[in-house]
């Protein structure tokens, strides 16, 4: 087991970190999907106990992870900011102000639905879809117009399902790779998973724990 995987994909070269993102070698940029910042004090207003504590965890991982990897740009694959307006957005904004010097660019999700001023006012380019290569990031896999294109996306927190011995089991969070389509697992800590199951002839799943990832054989 390692803390990041090499893989190719669509001609390119990935960095597969055991902090639930994606690093493209040749371009030196992250791509991290589903982090619903918001979604702790949406279910701390709607009177679910969730420490508050969790809003900051995802904030430090997030930095922790841009710190070690230095990337040139965050491409965030959609579903950043999970609910309408609340202070969790200020909180995000002033974070990624202090801590986060790179380029940053918004490919928006389903949960998107504050106004372009505000994601523009936090610094992100704002778009429907953005290319790395030839390769397409895309929230959802299913807004690709074209089938066969090679496309990188999230919307599914997709998960995996490890089998022990006797009924030992666990679910966890996964990189998700076919022929053309690679779904990153989400990187907000409230998100559940969407458990997938492996095609053995087509496609590779790489599950991960904080500091290891490992290809699912």
């Amino acid at each position: 087991m390692t803390d990041e995987i090499l893989v190719s994909f669509g001609g390119s070269h990935f960095l597969l970190s055991s902090e639930g993102v994606l690093f493209h070698q040749e371009t030196g940029q992250m791509i991290v999907s589903d982090c619903h910042f918001g979604k702790t004090t949406h279910f701390r207003k709607n009177a679910l106990p969730v420490p508050e504590k969790a809003i900051m965890s995802d904030f430090q991982r997030l930095k922790a992870t841009t710190d070690r990897l230095k990337p040139e740009r965050i491409c965030f694959l959609g579903d950043l900011f999970h609910s309408t307006m609340n202070r969790e957005w200020e909180m995000l904004s002033e974070f990624l102000y202090t801590h986060i010097k790179c380029k940053l660019t918004l490919v928006l999700g389903n949960h998107d639905i504050l106004t372009s001023r505000a994601y523009e006012n936090a610094g992100f380019e704002l778009t429907d879809s953005y290319m790395i290569d030839h390769i397409c990031c895309i929230h959802d896999r299913q807004t690709s117009i074209n089938s066969q294109d090679f496309t990188i996306s999230g919307h599914l927190h997709p998960g995996y399902r490890i089998k022990g011995l006797g009924r030992q089991q666990i679910a966890l969070p996964c990189f998700y790779m076919s022929s053309n389509q690679l779904i990153l697992p989400a990187f907000g800590s409230l998100t559940g998973l969407h458990l997938l199951e492996k095609n053995e002839k087509t496609d590779r799943v790489f599950c991960f724990t904080p500091g290891k990832i490992f290809e699912v054989l």
